[in-house]
């Protein structure tokens, strides 16, 4: 089971990339909003990826076993350099909006990481709080 703020994060990834992708349709060139639409495709394909590996690494750790995650991380990396290069020379996106679009997860790492600072606790509450009569 992936870490809840895994799976957070890769669905903010989802639903901000979706906004950053009809926002930029609505208001930019077609290179510009190509380019975003491909740099968020290429981010939440690889953060999917990636916390799939990672759930898999840390399950494999917990059981004692040693699994090829590890391993499959520089294919992984390679993937993602190889998807990048083609995208910035081969398609016609503007080249900067690509890179916005693929820093989203980084506003999403941002957001989540917030919302766990934030976030009351629940073992933080005692059951003397809750036994006090209101009024």
């Amino acid at each position: 089971m992936a870490a809840p703020s895994m799976l957070r994060i890769e669905r903010l990834n989802y639903i901000l990339g979706g906004v950053l992708v009809i926002l930029a349709a609505l208001t930019q060139t077609q290179r510009v909003a190509l380019g975003v639409a491909i740099g968020v495709a290429v981010t939440c394909a690889n953060f999917h990826v990636l916390r799939r590996l990672v759930t898999k690494w840390t399950s494999d750790a917990a059981q004692g076993k040693t699994g090829s995650a590890p391993l499959l991380m520089m294919p992984k990396m390679i993937g993602l350099m190889g998807a990048v290069a083609v995208a910035i020379l081969l398609l016609p996106i503007d080249p900067i909006a690509f890179v916005i679009g693929y820093s989203l997860f980084i506003v999403s790492i941002v957001i989540d990481t917030t919302y766990s600072a934030l976030r009351p606790q629940a073992a933080s509450t005692t059951s003397t709080e809750h036994d006090e009569p209101h009024g």
